[in-house]
Order: C-alpha cells, then sequence, then structure tokens
C-alpha cells in the first residue's frame, strides 16, 4: 500500500465526515442519527488534529 501524506489523510477524513453529514440529514431514526453525527464529529476531531499538526510543521519550516 502506498504511503499516504498528511494533507491526503486530512482531505479523506474531511471527505468522509462531509458524508456522514449527508446520511445524517437523510437519517430515518433518531438514533441512526445521532450514530452519524458522532462519527462524523469524532473523523472532523481527528481531521483537525492533522491539520494542526501540517500547520505546525510548516511553522517550523517558516522559522
Amino acid at each position: 500500500m502506498a504511503e499516504a501524506s498528511d494533507i491526503a489523510v486530512y482531505q479523506k477524513l474531511t471527505e468522509m465526515a462531509d458524508e456522514l453529514d449527508e446520511i445524517a440529514v437523510r437519517g430515518a431514526s433518531l438514533v441512526g442519527n445521532a450514530a452519524v453525527t458522532t462519527a462524523s464529529r469524532n473523523l472532523r476531531g481527528m481531521a483537525t488534529a492533522v491539520y494542526r499538526h501540517i500547520m505546525a510543521d510548516r511553522d517550523k519550516l517558516d522559522s
């Protein structure tokens, strides 16, 4: 398997969270909607952590 860059990981996590948000809007049950919304929030949290890591690395390069 090919290595994925941090930016590719960030983009994929964000894409997956967007998909889950779309599913949540169409959710048939409150329980299913809550599960999908929670999963989306978790993915966005992971994406945010990766993004902050990317930006920290850029700050180090700029100084």
